[in-house]
């Protein structure tokens, strides 16, 4: 008796669970009223969003495919608008610059009209997530080194959806991509840098790439660069033949001039100190010969390591750059320096041989002539005369009939003046053979005061017309490289 009472409480539990379940599933389902239910005065209500939730639920429904283009019997036309936000960086060791742009495209897509479904709404602004859910052209640069969207904290890409099914996104990108690199007026140069936008998905019978109507790439940086400066910018429109077909590309070109105060500070000046300081050498006396090899060495050294500052810092090319040819004629100055005191000293030593050679052999044939005068006039008892005749008179040995006086000190004192009248007049005579003179009658026009006079003008004036000269011809290039430059600013029609 009791299994059969605890048998029908289970049964009557079960016919009441059941019961009940039948109830709600002939409940009426909940149904959401249409958008056309929604009269005027909802569009003045800020917080309400339900008709955007609608517009929504209604655009990207089942029959909206992201995959498929917006138009089947025609090419979609896209729109582009390149804003320059910053630029960060412009390397020649890299060839490539960087910079943070403002990246826009506007399309049509009919699927995404809904003008037809309510009058209150006059765009849809979206999140950067609804971007996933649209057709997209699939437009990148397809020169880019690197290509980033900036998160800050979020992706930040804008999303608007006009009712006529018009679709704007645009993208903060941070883009690094290639310079053309051309050094050869270093540090007066000018780079040339590109960006290269086509659909990668779609080529030109699906997607068409035009850039907007009215100044389609601007730049509103406020930022400037250290050591350049954009000097064009020019944007145009290409078609280009890959396998599959033909692409739309839109180029940007951007073209920087280096600043060359820098260089003019920190390697021109302190090299010209150098060069300057090298001629110094031709104003120390050759018996300072330690001081002049010093100063030109120094002076050597120095440009050297400025050189090597600047060269650290530039990409190995094989060809001849202007600040290379400032060097080589820089350091060609100074090696010039040394080489002229070497030749100072080569011709100092020589010239000084060259005299003792000479005043040896001319002191040998004044004495042979000496020689010979005084063999012509020796007397034939042997008494030795003299061309001056005083002489001759004082000699003691021609005054035989003189008596001898009986003051000895009176008769001392005349011999001792008549012997010092004796040498003097000798050592005269001798003097007029030159046998006591060292002076060369030859006069040598090369010597080594006559080429360090002729270095103190020669070297600076030659430095400074060479130097006005290089001036001259590469600020000439750099002033054609910039007219090129800004006859591009301004795009063909």
């Amino acid at each position: 008796m009791t299994n059969v009472t605890g048998f029908t409480e289970r049964l009557n539990l079960f016919t009441l669970i059941w019961g009940l379940g039948n109830a709600i599933s002939t409940l009426p389902e909940p149904q959401t009223a249409p958008i056309e239910n929604y009269d005027w005065m909802h569009c003045d209500e800020p917080a309400n969003d339900t008709i955007s939730q609608l517009v929504l639920r209604r655009l990207f429904d089942d029959n909206y495919n992201k995959n498929t283009v917006p138009l089947k019997t025609s090419a979609t036309v896209v729109s582009v608008e390149f804003g320059i936000q910053n630029i960060a960086q412009v390397s020649e060791i890299s060839a490539s610059f960087t910079l943070d742009l403002l990246f826009s495209q506007i399309w049509h897509d009919p699927r995404l009209r809904f003008d037809h479904l309510t009058n209150c709404l006059q765009n849809l602004t979206l999140g950067y997530s609804m971007v996933e859910k649209l057709w997209t052209p699939n437009v990148c640069f397809v020169n880019s080194k690197k290509t980033e969207i900036h998160s800050s904290p979020t992706p930040n890409i804008f999303l608007m959806i006009y009712p006529n099914g018009t679709v704007w996104v645009n993208y903060r990108l941070q883009v690094q991509s290639p310079c053309m690199v051309d050094l050869v007026l270093f540090p007066m140069d000018i780079m040339n840098c590109e960006l290269i936008i086509e659909s990668y998905a779609y080529n030109a019978a699906k997607v068409k790439l035009n850039w907007r109507e009215w100044q389609p790439v601007f730049s509103i940086a406020k930022s400037k660069l250290s050591d350049f400066t954009l000097y064009g910018l020019q944007w145009t429109k290409n078609s280009f033949e890959y396998a599959a077909g033909q692409w739309d590309q839109l180029t940007v070109s951007l073209t920087f001039s280096r600043a060359y105060g820098f260089y003019i500070l920190q390697m021109y000046i302190p090299t010209y100190s150098s060069v300057f300081l090298s001629f110094v050498s031709f104003w120390i006396d050759l018996k300072a010969l330690p001081a002049r090899i010093t100063l030109g060495v120094s002076s050597l050294m120095a440009l050297t390591f400025q050189y090597g500052n600047v060269a650290k810092n530039l990409p190995r090319v094989g060809y001849v750059k202007s600040i290379d040819v400032y060097m080589v004629l820089t350091t060609a100055f100074i090696f010039l320096t040394m080489i002229e005191v070497a030749f100072v000293c080569y011709l100092d030593s020589e010239n000084n041989l060259r005299r003792k050679e000479r005043q040896a052999e001319k002191k040998k044939e004044r004495v042979a002539v000496l020689q010979r005068k005084k063999d012509r006039k020796k007397n034939n008892y042997g008494a030795t005369t003299v061309t001056n005749a005083n002489a001759a008179e004082s000699d003691l040995r021609s005054n035989y009939d003189e008596p001898f006086s009986q003051n000895g000190t009176t008769s001392h004192k005349i011999s001792i003046s008549r012997q010092a009248n004796n040498m003097f007049e000798s050592l005269h005579a001798l003097a007029q053979f030159g046998l006591l003179t060292d002076d060369d009658d030859e006069n040598t026009k090369w010597t080594a005061q006559n080429v360090d006079k002729f270095c103190r003008k020669a070297f600076p004036l030659s430095f400074c017309f060479l130097n006005l000269i290089y001036w001259c011809y590469y600020l000439y290039q750099n002033y054609l490289a910039k007219a090129e430059a800004l006859a591009q600013m301004t795009p063909p029609s």
